[in-house]
């Protein structure tokens, strides 16, 4: 009787804790579609994700071999890591941009950790790695920190002519 009374305890915990994981990873699905876009504070710069960044950047699933940009505005796609001394340097810079180009460019920051299948995409090898998205054309990108004003010139010469 013992043994029986054991097994079916056993049973009902470890059925128990099956579905507490079930619902854990059901809020974390919840959490990580209503998180697609951050924005920080009162920052224009937006953190986005895999599923925001298909959605309104490019498809990627939808056009895997054409670059196909889904988005009235160019924009600047930032590829940074938290750790990283060149993406706090150039953080501020892509702030003050995104406020001086308000309403004529976008600009977002995709975290490499937390964001590895776009890091992967794009092959980011090092970081930060920045991407500039015209309208029409093909994306051109930078690898390392540049100053601002060279980032001027590029968003002049490139995105908005």
């Amino acid at each position: 009787m013992k043994k029986y009374l054991i097994a079916v305890l056993s049973i009902t915990i470890l059925t128990a804790c099956g579905n507490s994981k079930r619902e854990k990873k059901e809020v974390k699905e919840t959490k990580t579609v209503q998180q697609e876009v951050k924005v920080e504070d009162n920052s224009l710069v937006k953190s986005v994700n895999y599923n925001y960044f298909i959605r309104n950047i490019w498809n990627l699933e939808k056009y895997p071999d054409s670059f196909a940009y889904e988005n009235k505005l160019p924009c600047i796609i930032d590829f940074y890591a938290d750790w990283c001394g060149p993406c706090k340097k150039i953080a501020p810079i892509m702030e003050e941009l995104a406020q001086e180009y308000e309403g004529k460019v976008l600009i977002y920051k995709v975290n490499v950790d937390t964001e590895r299948k776009l890091a992967t995409v794009f092959q980011i090898r090092n970081i930060p790695t920045v991407f500039f998205f015209p309208k029409e054309g093909q994306p051109m990108s930078q690898v390392g920190g540049l100053t601002k004003d060279d980032y001027v010139r590029i968003i002049n010469e490139h995105l908005i002519n």
